[in-house]
Order: structure tokens, then C-alpha cells, then sequence
């Protein structure tokens, strides 16, 4: 049976999917909400950076010339040199440590791979300030637990010492700080790249006789140096946008960091010396984008090593008797970056007053008391970060969910590539410039949202929507094409496809960078230091505060509280995104 010559063809399922998924096709009211809440992102990103711009140096009769002048007329240049060794130092020592971890944990025999994996991560779910403040009261040159444990313990042997044995106050201790907070962007990457490679080629470096250190340095670093630099461009961006650390430790230790002046420029200086905070600020973004460059430049030239496809196994490294000592070092990285310094939080705050002596007896819960119920103000400003943290945590990875889920669907074309690239802007920009971008472009006519919750939550969603968008992306990339486009060829609108059938199978990822923001939004102290204000305080305004009129005990207990309520929403996410892959 022949078709008549003058009819029309029937369009094949390809056709028929083609004109569903376009913009304009049958049922596309999701691509159009996709389409405006795209815009609105893009537009929060964007407009405060070019506010802040306009209104200081073309409006705001700011001479970036005259600006420039009085910066070099400062210290400044000390500022830029202390920046330049601490955080060159600290990203230096993070990678080499970072990429060893991660090496062990993909490479090696080294067991415990759940919770080997975990560990390195465990930084990113603590506050840094509580981190820091922890260590302050561990290192403290006088009354730091760690000096007087030496002394007693030396001297009990007949040995006496004068002067402290470690002091966190110094140039050291600050590194050793960075250290612990930047080892898990390089270990993320890294570990994330080797479990990708095929282990062939090093496999059979050692089958041709190769030792496992020179196979390590001729053929995995070679492999893994892209990771390697996305990781130390990730430790710059966050070392040059942290302002608790260098507050808490550098100030005592007279180290003053580019972060530091340029929150101080905008919140210790009367009227806030906002041009000069900016162009600081312009030095720090041309700095990123500097480093941005050349990773480009680097990457391109493609003159590393490459492993392609997948292998069937790997044949992991034997330690032999370097197995315990491995163990020992995460172990020992975790101890450092979480046990001690909560440790350090817990025991301070049960006493009266900050005291290396350990008395039980004198142990209470007042300045819990004190600090979470009689005081309004603590209490009002844990209440605003959890809630800000879980409002800011659903937004986000909700709008980044559509997002990438628009992204996906126009793969290729202008728009889904300028709104991937404007989504990771933030994260190639500093906080800094971002939090000075939100004073400008919010606190005056017609918004006046300076000191208000609404400008806090939207400066979180901008800050951290990289986060959100990656965790989208790779929750997204994990869904094959084949279930969604079956949906749409059963007559399912893009809307439905995405409620029913995308979503749900994105979210154990989801849940995870739901996690990673609300610990990141609910501790965040750089934005919250500019933005915040006595009307609505948050946990990181309020620590500040404490930190400035020495009240420890106090401190203390609302560093402990916070680390302990970011780790419960960790375990909790954890167990429940467990249970639901256990079905």
C-alpha cells in the first residue's frame, strides 16, 4: 500500500519532541517561567555590580585617579604584601596536603573509603569563625590550653620554658588557619578527578618497572594538574574573600589583611569610605580574574598528561606498613580542623571566665543562658541565621534546579550559555565586592533594605548561587535525557516533566547542596559584617560583636551552639538522603 503523493507527511517522534521542547511549542508555559526567573537572576547578579560602579565613580563624584592616589599614599602596599605571602602560602601548603589526602583515598589501599572521603570535607560544614576562635583559645600565646598542658607536662619532667610553645598570633599561626579552611577545595577537585581517570597508563608505569613515587610524579600529577588548578583558583577566590580569619587572628597579631581593611573601610570608618573600599575590592576581583586567565591559558595549551575513557578497576597502591600512619593523618587533619577547636568551644563555654584550668566543679550552662535566652539580641540573631540559612538554602538550590534544568533543555544556544557563565560570576568576584556592590545598590532610594533581613537573604543567594548551580548542574547531568524525552513524547508539558519526573530524580543531589548552603548561608560572617545591622543581627554580626568586647565564655557558647547545629543538619541530611537511596 503506496501513500498518496500529494499528502502530507506525518512528522516523526523526533519532529513532534523537537516542537515540544522549543520556546514557543505546546505546553511551554515552563520554559517561559524558566525564561523570567533566569532574567531575575541574572539581573540580581548584575545590577549591584554595575550600581556600585555607577554611583561611586560616575554619579557619586568619586576620582578613581584622586582614589588610587590616597590608596598608594596609605599602607596600603603592607596590606598587599601580607595578602600576597599569607594567602600564597597558605594556598601552596593547602594543595600539596589536599592533593596527598586526595592521592590516598583513590590510589591507595588505605580502607575506610566512606568515611576517608568524608573527612576532608568536614571544614566546610564549621563555621570558620568558630574554627578560629577555637584554635585562639587552644594557641593562645598566655592562656591557650595547649602553652599551659606544655608547661605543666615539661615541667613535671624537670624541664622548664619561659615563652609560649605555640602562638596562633603570629604570621604561622594565621597560615595554619588558612590551611585547614582551603584543603578542601583542593581535595573536592582532586579526588573528584582521579575517581573519573582510567588508572591504566599508571598501572602500567609499575608493570614496566616504574616505583610508585615516580609513577606519582611522572604520570598522576601530570593527570591531575587541571584539578590541581581549579582547586588552588577555588582556595584563592575563598582565601581573599574570608574576613573572619584574618579579623580574629591577624588583628591581635598585627597581620592585616586586604579583607580586613576593606570591611573596616566600609563599617569602622565614618562616613564609610565606600571608593576606596571599592577599588580595593576592583584589586582583589582583577586578581581572580587574573588567575582565571591563566588556568584558561594553562589548560589550553594541553601540554599535561590526560588519561581518556574508564577502566574496569584500579589496582590500588599497597601501603604495607605506611597504612596506619595514613589513617593517622586524617585522623590527625581532623582532629585539627574540628575536634580541638570544639573542644577548645565546649570546655570555655561551661566555665566562668576563659581559663586554661580545668575544674569541673565550676562547669554550668550560664552563659548559654545568658547568651541564647535572656539575651534577645543572641537569641534573634541565631533565629534570623537558621532561618535565612534554610529560606536562602531552599531559594537557591530551587532556582538553580530551573535554572540548570533550562540550561540543559537549550544546550548550545546564547542564552543558556550567557546565563551558566553569569550564574558562576559571584564566584570569580569576592564577597567583598559583592557585599559593597548590596550596600550601594540596595540601601538608598527606592529600596533602603541596609540593615534589613531581605537584603541579607538576597546578598546569601547571590553569594553562594555558584554553589547551587553546580550542585543543579551535576544533579542534572546524573538524569539521563531518554526518561524526560519519553514524558514529553506521552504528551507531558516540560512543567510536568520537570515536577514528576526531573525533579525527584535530581534531589539526593539537591539535598546535598541544600546542605552545603545552608551551613555556608547560616555561618556567613563576610557579608553579614557589612549588611547586618543592630535591627536584624545575625549569628556572624552578632560573634563579632562578642569577639570586639572580649567576652569568651559567651563566644564560646555561640561558636558551639552554631557548630553544633550545622552538624546535626549535615547528619540529618545525611541519614534521611541515605534512607530514601536505600528504597
Amino acid at each position: 500500500m503506496t501513500a498518496r503523493p500529494n499528502a502530507p507527511a506525518t512528522p516523526g517522534w523526533r519532529d513532534r519532541l523537537g516542537r515540544r521542547m522549543r520556546p514557543g511549542g505546546s505546553s511551554d508555559w515552563f520554559s517561559r517561567l524558566s525564561a523570567v526567573l533566569a532574567v531575575i537572576v541574572a539581573a540580581a547578579i548584575l545590577y549591584p555590580l554595575a550600581a556600585v560602579i555607577y554611583n561611586v565613580f560616575i554619579t557619586g563624584g568619586t576620582s578613581l585617579p584622586a582614589t588610587v592616589r590616597a590608596a598608594l599614599a596609605s599602607d596600603i602596599l603592607v596590606v598587599l604584601r601580607n595578602t600576597a605571602v599569607v594567602i600564597g602560602i597558605s594556598i601552596v601548603i593547602a594543595t600539596l596536603i589536599g592533593a596527598f589526602l586526595a592521592w590516598l583515598v583513590e590510589r591507595t589501599d588505605i580502607g575506610m573509603r566512606g568515611l576517608t572521603r568524608f573527612l576532608p570535607m568536614v571544614p566546610l560544614f564549621v563555621p570558620p569563625i568558630a574554627g578560629a576562635i577555637g584554635w585562639i583559645l587552644l594557641a593562645s600565646p598566655r592562656s591557650g590550653f595547649i602553652n599551659r598542658w606544655a608547661q605543666d607536662l615539661l615541667s613535671a619532667v624537670g624541664i622548664d620554658i619561659t615563652g609560649p610553645l605555640v602562638n596562633i598570633y603570629s604570621g604561622a599561626g594565621l597560615v595554619f588557619v588558612f590551611v585547614i579552611y582551603l584543603i578542601p577545595n583542593v581535595f573536592m577537585t582532586i579526588s573528584a578527578h582521579l575517581r573519573n581517570l582510567d588508572p591504566a597508563l599508571e598501572e602500567a608505569a609499575r608493570m614496566s618497572g616504574a616505583g610508585v613515587w615516580r609513577t606519582l610524579f611522572h604520570v598522576t600529577i601530570p593527570s591531575v594538574r587541571p584539578a590541581a588548578i581549579a582547586g588552588m583558583l577555588l582556595c584563592l577566590i575563598m582565601g581573599l574573600s574570608l574576613f573572619s580569619l584574618p579579623a580574629v587572628i591577624g588583628g591581635p597579631a598585627r597581620i592585616e589583611l586586604l579583607s580586613v581593611r576593606i570591611v573596616n573601610l566600609m563599617i569602622a570608618s565614618y562616613p564609610p569610605q565606600t571608593g576606596m573600599a571599592l577599588v580595593l575590592a576592583l584589586v582583589v576581583a582583577l586578581v581572580i580574574g587574573l588567575a582565571s586567565w591563566m588556568q584558561y591559558r594553562i589548560l589550553n595549551r594541553g601540554n599535561f598528561a590526560t588519561i581518556g575513557g574508564r577502566g574496569i578497576g584500579v589496582a590500588r597502591v599497597a601501603l604495607g606498613v605506611y597504612r596506619l600512619p595514613a589513617r593517622f593523618l586524617f585522623l590527625a587533619y581532623l582532629a585539627a580542623s574540628t575536634l580541638l577547636p570544639f573542644f577548645a568551644l565546649a570546655i570555655v563555654s561551661l566555665q566562668p571566665f576563659w581559663t586554661p584550668t580545668i575544674t569541673f566543679a565550676n562547669f554550668s550552662l550560664r552563659h548559654y543562658r545568658t547568651t541564647l535566652i535572656e539575651s534577645g539580641y543572641a537569641k534573634e540573631a541565631v533565629l534570623n541565621s537558621i532561618w535565612l540559612g534554610a529560606a536562602g538554602a531552599t531559594i537557591g538550590i530551587l532556582l538553580a534546579a530551573v535554572i540548570a534544568f533550562f540550561i540543559a533543555r537549550n544546550k548550545g544556544g546564547f542564552s543558556a550559555s550567557a546565563l551558566d557563565g553569569i550564574t558562576k560570576l559571584p564566584g570569580a568576584v569576592s564577597h567583598l565586592v559583592i557585599g559593597i556592590a548590596f550596600i550601594v545598590a540596595f540601601s538608598g532610594a527606592p529600596f533602603f533594605l541596609y540593615g534589613t533581613t531581605t537584603i541579607l537573604l538576597l546578598a546569601y543567594i547571590v553569594l553562594y548561587m555558584p554553589q547551587a548551580t553546580l550542585s543543579a548542574s551535576t544533579a542534572m547531568h546524573q538524569v539521563g535525557r531518554q526518561l524526560g524525552e519519553a514524558a514529553l513524547m506521552s504528551g507531558a508539558s516540560q512543567g510536568r516533566t520537570f515536577l514528576r519526573i526531573t525533579l525527584p530524580l535530581m534531589l539526593p543531589s539537591l539535598v546535598a547542596g541544600w546542605t552545603l548552603l545552608f551551613v555556608l548561608m547560616s555561618g556567613d560572617i563576610t557579608a553579614s559584617a557589612m549588611l547586618a545591622g543592630n535591627r536584624n543581627p545575625v549569628v556572624g554580626f552578632v560573634i563579632l560583636d562578642l569577639w570586639g568586647g572580649g567576652s569568651f565564655p559567651q563566644l564560646a557558647a555561640l561558636g558551639t551552639v552554631m557548630t553544633l547545629l550545622s552538624s546535626a543538619v549535615v547528619l540529618l541530611t545525611m541519614r534521611l538522603s541515605r534512607q530514601r537511596h536505600s528504597r
